[in-house]
């Protein structure tokens, strides 16, 4: 998961310009703002792969509320509160960060999950 998230961030940033360009070309100002929201965006890939497995390992587990509790964490209230928040702090550059930051946190909720049921379910 680690290296294919590294990979999509890196194939991200490098299609930034390109990307931005077929799509929002015609205006200067506008592919300027798409161009650096794609660059902090694709940071998110490295890490909303770890959430989304360990998600998925716990439906399969059969435990089912650890496995909501990621996803819902991660999809509405992460997504929600950094969204609302950052911008605050950061303007329109914390819309684009919160995306990171949800799943960064996310990440962080999956680990302790991962940690401390691992006992439990025999895993390294």
């Amino acid at each position: 998961m680690g290296i294919f998230g590294i990979i999509m961030t890196a194939l991200a940033i490098a299609l930034a310009y390109p990307i931005s360009k077929i799509y929002v070309g015609y205006d200067a100002e506008l592919f300027e703002l798409t161009k650096n929201a794609f660059f902090i965006f694709a940071f998110s890939f490295m890490f909303s792969g770890f959430s989304i497995f360990s998600s998925s390992m716990f439906t399969a587990f059969g435990n089912g509320i650890v496995s909501a509790v990621i996803s819902f964490l991660r999809t509405l209230v992460f997504q929600l509160a950094t969204v609302m928040i950052l911008p605050i702090f950061f303007g329109v550059t914390g819309v684009w960060v919160s995306m990171l930051v949800a799943e960064i946190l996310a990440t962080v909720v999956a680990i302790f999950f991962c940690i401390f049921k691992r006992k439990k379910y025999r895993y390294v």
